[in-house]
C-alpha cells in the first residue's frame, strides 16, 4: 500500500524578513487568491539567541545589534486585492522550532526591578510539550504554536513590526492566531502586502515577558478577498474560526479602552447579520461573551472580544 503523496506549495524563506509594515518594500511572492503557500518565520531576535549565553539587556540593545525587533517575513502580494478589499488570511498549519527545536524566554529588568537580564532555552520534549526549566526541574506546558505577528502593509508612513495599529493588526501575540482561524484585514494598498512572524511555542492569557517562548515557524497559509459589507467589518480586524467570531483591538490605548473598543465591533457584527438589534447584541455580548488580552507590554496593549457561533441561532 502507497503512503499518501504530501500536496506541494510553494514556500517563502525566512531569509525574506523585514522590521516594517512598509507599501515601499518590494514584494517577496505574489499568490493567487484560494492559493496556499508555506511562509518561513523566524523568531523575534532573528535567530540570534542560541543558547543561554545569549543576553539582551534593553531593547536598545537589540535594535542596535540586529537591526530591529520582531522581523517579519515578507511583504505577499496578494493577485486580485485592491485597497479597500477586505483580505482573509486563512491559518491551516503552524510547526513551531521546526529549524532550532527549541523556544525561549528572557527575563529583563523592564519585567521587574529585582530581576537580572537572562535567557532561558524552553525545548520541546519527547512527548511534545514544551519544557520551562525551573530550580526544581522543568515544568512541561502544552505545545499550542500560533503566530503574534501579523499584518498588512499601510498606505504612508511604515509602522514597525514591533508596533500594532487597527490599520494594519500587527504585534499582538493572540493564541487564537493559530490553525484553524482565519484573519480579516483591510488592504490600504493593492495586494494587501501581507507580513508575519513573531511566532511562540505556547502563551497564556496576556504576555506579560517582552519575549514569551520566542521560537522560529513554518505556516501554511490561503488568501482570500471578501468586500467589507460581506465580512461584516466595521473597523476593527478579525479573527474568527467555525466555532467563534471575534474582533481584535489593537493599540495603542488604555487596556480597558481596547476591550470596550473590541466589544463594540462586535456588537456591530452581530447587528450585521441581520438578527439583533444594538441593544440585544450587547445584551448576549454580556451573558456570553468572553475576552482575551493579547499584549501586555507597556505601552502595547491589545484585546479580542469573542462569542460561540452557536449563540448566533
Amino acid at each position: 500500500m502507497t503512503s499518501p503523496v504530501e500536496p506541494s506549495f510553494r514556500r517563502l524563506g525566512r531569509d525574506r524578513t523585514h522590521f516594517v509594515f512598509d507599501a515601499s518594500i518590494e514584494p517577496a511572492i505574489k499568490v493567487g487568491l484560494g492559493e496556499s503557500i508555506r511562509v518561513e518565520t523566524q523568531d523575534a531576535h532573528s535567530g540570534t539567541i542560541t543558547g543561554p549565553e545569549v543576553v539582551y539587556e534593553t531593547l536598545d540593545q537589540v535594535l542596535d545589534t540586529i537591526g530591529g525587533a520582531n522581523p517579519v517575513t515578507g511583504p505577499i502580494f496578494i493577485e486580485g486585492i485592491e485597497a479597500g478589499d477586505c483580505v482573509t488570511v486563512e491559518i491551516q498549519q503552524v510547526e513551531g522550532a521546526p529549524v532550532t527545536g527549541f523556544g525561549y524566554m528572557t527575563t529583563t529588568p523592564t519585567l521587574h526591578p529585582s530581576l537580572m537580564a537572562e535567557s532561558v532555552i524552553c525545548p520541546r520534549t519527547d512527548s511534545g510539550d514544551v519544557a520551562i526549566p525551573t530550580a526544581q526541574g522543568p515544568i512541561s506546558v502544552p505545545y499550542r504554536p500560533f503566530i503574534g505577528t501579523l499584518g498588512l502593509a499601510p498606505a504612508g508612513e511604515p509602522i514597525p513590526s514591533f508596533q500594532q495599529s487597527p490599520r494594519i493588526l500587527g504585534n499582538v501575540d493572540l493564541p487564537e492566531i493559530t490553525a484553524g482561524a482565519t484573519v480579516l484585514l483591510r488592504a490600504e494598498v493593492d495586494g494587501g502586502l501581507v507580513s508575519l512572524g513573531d511566532a511562540h511555542l505556547s502563551q497564556g492569557d496576556a504576555e506579560i515577558h517582552r519575549s514569551a517562548i520566542e521560537c522560529q515557524a513554518d505556516v501554511r497559509l490561503r488568501f482570500g478577498r471578501a468586500t467589507p459589507d460581506q465580512a461584516g467589518y466595521y473597523g476593527l480586524p478579525q479573527v474568527n474560526t467555525a466555532s467563534e467570531l471575534g474582533s481584535v483591538a489593537p493599540g495603542p490605548g488604555h487596556l480597558e479602552d481596547l476591550v470596550r473598543a473590541a466589544y463594540d465591533d462586535l456588537s456591530l457584527r452581530l447587528c450585521h447579520t441581520g438578527r439583533f438589534s444594538r441593544a440585544e447584541a450587547y445584551r448576549l455580548l454580556g451573558a456570553v461573551g468572553t475576552v482575551r488580552i493579547g499584549q501586555v507590554v507597556p505601552p502595547v496593549y491589545s484585546t479580542l472580544a469573542k462569542i460561540e457561533r452557536r449563540y448566533l441561532g
